[in-house]
């Protein structure tokens, strides 16, 4: 995460650290690949309430609203409410949070949500922790924290979320984060000691931990050749059980996990059941990282951009038509949209292939009846 302070927060603070422009330049340009990351799967315009429980969006609490209510109910509210609904208020960001429904509005709120004004007096379903209240990690302290000193390392360090409670953690206050490569690039998630602790199971999938040193010496199984019949837990249990008891579940830490864990987790029946008596049904999914969510996040900016310049090259070619050529292109461009959805359609509807003498022959097609117009005219 980069809960993380932006360098021109920096540089209102201070007086005597000179940075140069490249420096400024490439702190912007890191904070808006964070946003886009975060923001670009979430619609900016449409409240997400009717879309139920999200599986992962990007949450606000407005503190405003907050602080102005009589029992202080915690709520989240999603990106377009933030924007439509709660402008000009203090909101707290609360980054990315699982299974959640948009409160905005609804009876924690003296407003009407602006977007949806019909919703549920409350979203029963929905989970809140203390970040929800702009406190963060076992310290319980808020992000950056005023009573501390700009240059203190836990103001300027970036947090880390744990994949199960989505909490948010400084990297010394997780015990034994020591033992681990805890660089972003090195591992997939964190989970944290607390949530270790309820799910000691983990500490069995010794191939999958992001250790500094070698996994525990004589903890050898093959995970990928254990048959689909088989439970894959068991199988881990039965080696070395003893020394894992004795090495990590009695000393109670937090585990950074490499790219690949979700996946190889058991799937048995007895396993998926306990996953779901645990409440962590989502961990064997691998759409639900929060490394997954960023790259759909930065995929989907990258194609408003597209869109953007290609709305821009239009616009720049229109400009250079008198009104009648204008008309006449953009009558030829809808047309041939038209064409080829119903070209496309068609295939679809009878599960074929498109090959490219289909696509050749779509274009000669287009070609003869541009003919056939300019001959009638």
């Amino acid at each position: 995460m980069s809960i993380n302070n932006n360098l021109n927060e920096s540089l209102n603070n201070t007086e005597t650290d000179v940075y140069s422009l490249e420096e400024i330049i490439e702190s912007e340009k890191e904070q808006n690949e964070i946003a886009n990351a975060v923001l670009g799967a979430s619609d900016a315009q449409n409240c997400s309430y009717k879309q139920g429980y999200v599986y992962r969006q990007a949450l606000y609490c407005c503190l405003t609203c907050l602080n102005s209510s009589t029992d202080k109910k915690l709520h989240g509210i999603c990106l377009a409410c933030s924007y439509e609904c709660h402008q000009n208020h203090e909101l707290i960001e609360l980054y990315t949070k699982r299974n959640f429904r948009c409160d905005c509005g609804n009876s924690k709120f003296s407003i009407k949500c602006k977007l949806e004004p019909e919703k549920e007096p409350q979203n029963i379903n929905n989970k809140y922790n203390h970040n929800f209240n702009g406190l963060y990690c076992s310290c319980n302290r808020p992000y950056p924290d005023p009573e501390l000193s700009q240059d203190d390392t836990l103001n300027n360090e970036e947090m880390i979320q744990c994949t199960l409670c989505e909490d948010w953690f400084h990297l010394k206050h997780l015990k034994g984060a020591d033992l681990f490569k805890s660089n972003e690039d090195d591992y997939e998630d964190l989970i944290c000691q607390g949530c270790m602790i309820k799910n000691q199971f983990l500490w069995f999938y010794q191939d999958f931990l992001a250790l500094k040193e070698k996994k525990l010496e004589n903890f050898d199984v093959d995970v990928e050749n254990v048959t689909s019949d088989l439970c894959k837990l068991k199988s881990l249990k039965t080696k070395n059980c003893e020394e894992i008891d004795t090495n990590w579940k009695d000393k109670e830490l937090s585990c950074f996990l490499i790219d690949g864990w979700r996946e190889n987790l058991c799937k048995c029946d007895e396993c998926m059941k306990n996953y779901k008596d645990m409440d962590i049904e989502f961990i064997i999914r691998h759409e639900d990282s929060i490394k997954y969510y960023e790259e759909c996040g930065k995929k989907m900016d990258e194609m408003n951009r597209c869109e953007m310049d290609e709305q821009k090259l239009l616009n720049n070619e229109l400009s250079k038509m008198n009104r009648v050529s204008q008309v006449e292109f953009l009558h030829n461009l809808n047309d041939f949209k038209t064409d080829l959805k119903d070209f496309l359609a068609d295939f679809a509807r009878n599960g074929q292939v498109v090959k490219r003498e289909n696509i050749e022959a779509f274009f000669e097609s287009l070609n003869e009846q541009r003919k056939k117009r300019r001959v009638q005219f």
